[in-house]
C-alpha cells in the first residue's frame, strides 16, 4: 500500500468506528464509554507482552504516570467536553489502584494490519475492538472482564495506526484453556468411582471450600466440583448476555478468563454482536455471519446458515463436554475439510460418558442437538447445573 492508501485506509476507519458506536447507542440506548477513564497512551507504562491474537496484543501495565493537571484538559478535548468529573476521578483512582498492587492489561490491535494484503482487515478489526469495548462499558457481571479505561481520543485515534487506539482491562491469571491443561496433568476425576462415592466426596468438598473460603477458590484441585461451579459461572455469564440481546458468537476455553481468586471472566467481546430486534431470539433464526471457531461453532454457524442465541448454548455444551472429560474436541480435526466430515458423526466424536453425573450428561446432550429447538436456553442450562448441587 502507498503512503496515500494508508492515510485513507486510517480516516476510513476512525468513520467505521464512530459508526459501530452510533450504532451501539442506537440499539442500546447510549454509549457507556462516556463514563469509562480516558488515557493519552503516554500516561501509560508499559511491561511485557502476555498475550497476543491474530490482530490484537495485550501488554501488561506498569504503571500510570498522570500529567499534572492534564484530566481536565483531557476532558475538555474529548468528544466537545460534555464530561463530568466522573472520569477524572476513574483516571485517578486506577493510577492510586495499580500502585497498591491492582493489575490491569492494555489491549490494541497489531500494526502489522496495514501491511496485510486484505485491505479490510484493518477496517474489519478497528470495529470490533470498538464493538468490544462499548460491550464491556455497557455491562456489568462478576464474570465478565470489566473495562477501566480507553483512549482519549477514541474513534479519531485510528487516524495514527491500529496500535493508537486502545482499551484497558482487569489482568487475568491464565485463561480456561490454561486450567483445562493443568486439569488434564492432575487427571483428579476417576471416572471408575461410582455415582454415590463421587456425589459423597463433592458434598465433603463443598463444605471444605466454604470453610476455606477464598484460598480454596483460588486452589488449583480440578475436582470435578470446582470445575462444574467454574461452568456455572461461565454459564451464568452467558445467561446475562442474552438477557441483554446480545450473541457472544466465539465461546471457547481460550475466550475464557480465570482470575487470582479463580473466578471465570468471559472476555473479548471483539465478535459479540446484538441479535435482531424484531422476533425471538431463541425461537427464529436469522441470517448472520459465519463468525466463531470451527472447533466450538455450532453446525448452522460452520456452514453458513440461520441460526440464533442457541449456537452459544452449542458452544457452551461442548466447552461443558471438554471441561468435564478433559478432553479436546475433534481432536483429529485441523482443516475446514476435516470438521465438513467430523460435524455429521457428532455423537461418535463427542462421546457423553454414562458416568458423568445425570444433569450434566443431560445438558451436554441437549446442547450438542443439531436441532436448534431441541437445545435449552441459558436459563435452562443455569437451571439444571444448579440442580446438580441442590
Amino acid at each position: 500500500m502507498t503512503q496515500s492508501d494508508i492515510q485513507n485506509n486510517r480516516v476510513m476507519a476512525c468513520r467505521l468506528a464512530r459508526r459501530t458506536s452510533d450504532d451501539f447507542s442506537e440499539t442500546y440506548g447510549d454509549s457507556s464509554l462516556d463514563s469509562i477513564a480516558p488515557f493519552e497512551s503516554d500516561e501509560i507504562i508499559l511491561g511485557r507482552r502476555v498475550g497476543s491474537g491474530a490482530f490484537a496484543g495485550v501488554y501488561q501495565i506498569k504503571d500510570f504516570s498522570l500529567r499534572a493537571n492534564e484530566s481536565k484538559k483531557i476532558l475538555g478535548v474529548s468528544i466537545g467536553g460534555s464530561y463530568t468529573g466522573e472520569q477524572i476521578q476513574k483516571r485517578e483512582a486506577a493510577a492510586k489502584s495499580v500502585q497498591n498492587g491492582v493489575k490491569y492489561v492494555m489491549k490494541s490491535l497489531k500494526d502489522q494490519l496495514e501491511d496485510s494484503e486484505e485491505k479490510d482487515l484493518f477496517l474489519d478489526s478497528a470495529q470490533d475492538i470498538v464493538n468490544e469495548a462499548e460491550m464491556l462499558a455497557a455491562f456489568s457481571h462478576p464474570y465478565i472482564i470489566e473495562l477501566h479505561g480507553i483512549i482519549a481520543s477514541r474513534h479519531e485515534s485510528f487516524a495514527e495506526g491500529p496500535s493508537a487506539f486502545f482499551i484497558i482491562l482487569e489482568r487475568l491469571d491464565c485463561t480456561l484453556e490454561d486450567k483445562i491443561e493443568e486439569w488434564k496433568k492432575q487427571n483428579s476425576f476417576n471416572p471408575s468411582s461410582s455415582l454415590k462415592a463421587l456425589r459423597g466426596s463433592i458434598t465433603a468438598s463443598m463444605v471444605l471450600d466454604k470453610d476455606k473460603g477464598e484460598k480454596s477458590a483460588a486452589g488449583g484441585g480440578g475436582s470435578l466440583d470446582k470445575r462444574l461451579r467454574m461452568a456455572s459461572s461461565l454459564a451464568g455469564a452467558m445467561k446475562y448476555l442474552h438477557e441483554k440481546g446480545v450473541i457472544f458468537h466465539d465461546l471457547k476455553p481460550e475466550n475464557v478468563g480465570v482470575d487470582k481468586r479463580g473466578n471465570v471472566k468471559l472476555f473479548d467481546f471483539g465478535l459479540a454482536k446484538f441479535m435482531p430486534q424484531h422476533g425471538d431470539s431463541y425461537k427464529d433464526v436469522y441470517e448472520m455471519s459465519g463468525a466463531g471457531t470451527p472447533r466450538y461453532s455450532a453446525p448452522e454457524v460452520f456452514f453458513k446458515k440461520s441460526y440464533n442465541l442457541k449456537a452459544d448454548v452449542y458452544s457452551f455444551a461442548i466447552v461443558l463436554w471438554e471441561m468435564v472429560g478433559l478432553k479436546q474436541p475433534f481432536p483429529k480435526c485441523k482443516k475446514r475439510k476435516e470438521f465438513e466430515q467430523a460435524l455429521p458423526k457428532l455423537e461418535k466424536v463427542l462421546v457423553i460418558d454414562k458416568r458423568w453425573p445425570l444433569p450434566i450428561r443431560g445438558v451436554i446432550k441437549r446442547g450438542l442437538s443439531k436441532d436448534l429447538s431441541d437445545r435449552p436456553t441459558m436459563k435452562e442450562v443455569c437451571a439444571s447445573l444448579n440442580e446438580y448441587f441442590t
